[in-house]
């Protein structure tokens, strides 16, 4: 099975192909979180992150020492786990969503698709949302994991959904921005944007939902009507993987690569909220799969180069960057920690955020892809 030959017929595959050999060679040369960290690190919670060898692990924050770890058919290397009532849920490339028990790791329940997903979920009233390379989008109820509605899109389902006062927003690769009924799954609008949207994912703002695409092009879009309320260029730069962050008025994403020109890279960025206009660029040329985490106003993120930074997040000046053979991970941020999987080294670190220096490492047998770990206290309900 090819995880992504649905793109061909819109002429993605010789970009993605890159992307994934990439990630797996590097591989083969190998044999909701706390945004707050706190002066004293603090280690009373639990890291669940999935692997290329069909295991979802759970690791104590502390040490890293194994809690346990649930085995699929499939790989869990590429989306990040939701967290709800005890509860986590996860979307694999056997095609299939899991329900897992947060404390034992006891399958629950698990649907199936008619395709990989590396898809994100996310959970809102006792509902699981996600997509799937079948084409469709998903609401799954959480408790009996029973189909509730699943909609139909034009291409693949890669981006994660986000949810807002009854109403789902989620990309396909057919160009479109979706404003769902999380009830009933009917099309409130669709916005084209122009070019593929492969896992950038939406966020939402005072009223607006942002969202970038294969040509380099952030779209800000009114969410009550799915007009648009400003675009911004990056040079060509694709944003087709750009996992947006906001935060007091800028958003922080990275570009990955010029598609047409694979020596041209892309960089970290802060444009204003307001209009999309920047306020600075860092870590110029770099090339980014992953985004950005914020803590303490640092900004936190993997590079292709295999580092990891911290970024002032006003100036856009870096703190510190470490070699952990990064991957395309989006970088965990939990009690004055950072969690970041190594991508050729299958080692997963964890490191003070204040400096970059290691607290400790757990070897995996296989790398992590674009997983992004998720971090459950271990006072949740």
């Amino acid at each position: 099975m090819s995880l992504f030959k649905s793109y061909t017929p819109i002429a993605l595959l010789s970009g993605l192909a890159f992307f994934f050999l990439t990630f797996n060679s590097s591989c083969k040369k190998a044999a909701d979180d706390d945004q707050n960290p706190q002066d004293t690190v603090s280690t009373n919670f639990k890291v669940i992150v999935g692997g290329q060898d069909k295991n979802l692990y759970a690791l104590n924050g502390k040490d890293g020492t194994l809690e346990w770890k649930f085995t699929g058919e499939g790989n869990f290397s590429y989306s990040k786990p939701a967290y709800d009532k005890g509860v986590i849920y996860t979307t694999s490339t056997d095609h299939n969503l899991y329900a897992i028990d947060a404390k034992t790791g006891a399958l629950k329940w698990k649907f199936a698709t008619g395709a990989a997903s590396i898809s994100s979920p996310a959970v809102a009233n006792n509902v699981v949302y996600f997509g799937s390379d079948d084409y469709s989008f998903y609401a799954v109820d959480a408790t009996t994991g029973n189909l509730k509605w699943s909609f139909r899109t034009g291409q693949i389902v890669d981006s994660s959904p986000v949810v807002k006062d009854g109403v789902v927003y989620v990309g396909s690769a057919d160009y479109r921005l979706y404003a769902l009924d999380a009830a009933s799954g009917s099309v409130i609008w669709a916005y084209n944007t122009g070019d593929i949207i492969v896992s950038s994912s939406p966020v939402i703002s005072n009223g607006v939902v942002f969202i970038g695409n294969r040509s380099g092009i952030l779209n800000a879009i009114n969410i009550t009507d799915g007009s648009l309320k400003w675009q911004a260029s990056f040079d060509g730069i694709s944003l087709e993987h750009a996992r947006l962050l906001v935060n007091n008025g800028a958003i922080y994403l990275a570009g990955w690569y010029s598609t047409p020109d694979f020596n041209k890279r892309g960089s970290l960025y802060a444009v204003k909220e307001s209009d999309g206009s920047r306020i600075w660029t860092a870590l110029e040329n770099q090339g980014f799969t992953s985004g950005p985490a914020l803590a303490d106003g640092v900004i936190f993120i993997n590079s292709d180069n295999r580092n990891i930074y911290a970024v002032d997040a006003n100036t856009g000046k870096e703190i510190w960057n470490r070699d952990v053979t990064a991957n395309g991970a989006i970088p965990a941020v939990a009690g004055g920690l950072v969690f970041a999987g190594g991508g050729g080294s299958n080692v997963y670190h964890v490191l003070d955020a204040k400096n970059g220096n290691e607290i400790w490492s757990m070897p995996l047998i296989h790398c992590l892809d674009t997983s992004e770990p998720l971090i459950i206290k271990e006072d949740s309900k």
